[in-house]
């Protein structure tokens, strides 16, 4: 009798894994389309009809101008895009409906574009598209990060929320995969993300709700018994237990107690413990992009063609892309072990060592012959820096800004660090193969070696560990917090002077 219940215990366990699990097929939708430019745009279909047939459309470096800035803003549109969705359309949506309300929007939104983006041939037709689609993606990836990190108990929280990043580098492995097969066009690499957006579409609203956002919306209606019963069963099923749910929901609603209406914008910055929560959570996603993986990820099988790398460079970018998954599975093993802030400076400080190395290869290739074993060396550096910015940088700015907000800010908060990632991410993407073509391949190279190293030095300083931290304890680590009805009250100051500087 005793084993049937520890194995009953196990099973209800693990349907939490289960609606992560299915969560995170968002973040393979995401990994999709990061996973399918950089080599659908190098399939000779793609070149063909957005280029021509010119030897100057083989080359990165001497590609015509004209089609360098398409694709530029190609690349980056879906990031402009998503930075739209995240912030003017994925709070709205996540904040007064809900997190699955949101992430079936942007699903349905990121089908909408994929499918004409495959068979038109007009650049402006395409690029329109491009930015449709991420529109779709910054929604699901603003309110994703958001549902997993409060379905999750603390002491799993980081490794929970990690999986948004491996089931990214898993839907990027995927379509880098398919892209080394000739037989796979470009436009089925482009038709990937649409995949997992309609199973997405089909079984989201099976999942068990936000026990959090239940319980903050039934408060806000004005109907708290419902906002209860709501919450109190999406525990019992995440937990598994009658008992665990029934203390987590009480903690949870003494948090919520003084967080029943919304808090304004103004919250933001008027506040001194969620102002220096939103500086490091939106400094974290500019420093993800700066520390140049989207220059790799976007671009990687072009920069090997201009290395000469004797190695088809469809499954030169498969190979990193490995390196990736490697180093993301490392860490969600140690994240909740180790903390968030070691992760962070080791991948830092790793990836600067081996960027600066492939500056200083790209930088004696072209001063001299091309050899193998040049090419050959730079394609274990930059599979040495992906796999420490999968330790380091990958998963955890995904999870840090999820996990330090209170509710009544939680959706504003975590649409500008959401919208920083995507704005960054479009900007890196639209400078990338101006850089190329401007400083080559060391020049690149060696700018974001020296990115890497001032965000080493700004980690070190101003970013604190969160591991194991709950929710309703932040305010000790950030400093006690305004009330959203005191912004403008006299007791500002001293709630300042009494913040963790």
């Amino acid at each position: 009798m005793a084993r049937r219940k520890r194995e009953r215990g196990c099973c209800k366990d693990c349907y939490l894994y289960v609606v992560v699990g299915f969560a995170t097929l968002g973040a393979i939708l995401f990994g999709c389309d990061q996973g399918n430019w950089a080599g659908a745009i190098e399939k000779q279909g793609f070149t063909e009809a957005f280029c021509g047939t010119s030897a100057e459309c083989e080359n990165p470096e001497t590609h015509p101008p004209d089609y360098t800035s398409f694709l530029s803003l190609g690349s980056s549109l879906v990031q402009l895009g998503a930075f739209f969705g995240a912030i003017f359309l994925g709070p709205p949506i996540t904040g007064r409906l809900g997190r699955h309300e949101a992430m079936f929007t942007g699903s349905l939104v990121t089908i909408i574009g994929v499918v004409p983006m495959c068979l038109t041939t007009v650049q402006s037709m395409f690029m329109l598209t491009r930015f449709c689609a991420g529109v779709g993606v910054g929604i699901v990836t603003y309110a994703l990060p958001m549902f997993i990190s409060e379905v999750s108990p603390p002491e799993i929280r980081g490794t929970l929320g990690s999986a948004f990043q491996l089931l990214m580098v898993m839907g990027m492995i995927g379509a880098s995969l398919l892209n080394t097969q000739d037989w796979f066009t470009y436009q089925a690499s482009f038709s990937l993300p649409v995949y997992p957006a309609v199973i997405i579409c089909l079984g989201i609203f099976c999942m068990p709700d936000s026990p959090r956002f239940a319980l903050m919306k039934g408060m806000r209606n004005h109907d708290t018994e419902e906002g209860s019963r709501r919450a109190f069963k999406a525990l019992k099923k995440l937990r598994g237990s009658k008992k665990k749910a029934e203390a987590e929901l009480e903690d949870i609603k003494r948090s919520l107690e003084q967080q029943e209406e919304e808090a304004p914008w103004s919250m933001l910055w008027e506040c001194p413990s969620i102002r220096k929560r939103v500086l490091i959570a939106n400094g974290l996603q500019w420093m993800q992009q700066f520390c140049g993986i989207n220059a790799l990820l976007s671009f990687g099988p072009s920069m090997l063609k201009s290395a000469h790398l004797e190695m088809d460079i469809q499954v030169a970018q498969f190979i990193i892309n490995c390196f990736n998954l490697v180093g993301t599975v490392a860490m969600m093993v140690v994240i909740d072990k180790f903390g968030r802030r070691p992760l962070l400076l080791v991948g830092a400080g790793m990836m600067f060592v081996f960027m600066a190395a492939s500056a200083v290869l790209a930088w004696h290739m072209e001063a001299k012959e091309h050899s193998s074993g040049l090419a050959t060396g730079l394609m274990i550096c930059l599979c040495g820096y992906i796999s420490f910015f999968g330790i380091g940088w990958g998963g955890v700015c995904w999870v840090y800004p999820s996990e330090i907000f209170p509710m009544d800010i939680k959706e504003k908060a975590m649409s500008t660090s959401v919208g920083s990632q995507w704005l960054a991410n479009f900007l890196i993407a639209y400078l990338v193969p101006h850089q190329v073509a401007a400083f080559h391949l060391w020049g690149t190279f060696t700018f974001y070696a020296v990115c890497l190293l001032v965000i080493f030095l700004m980690v070190f300083f101003l970013v604190p560990e969160t591991k194991g931290v709950p929710f309703e304890e932040m305010d000790r680590l950030f400093g006690p917090r305004l009330g959203a009805a005191a912004v403008f009250s006299d007791t500002e100051s001293d709630v300042s002077g009494s913040s963790v500087e």
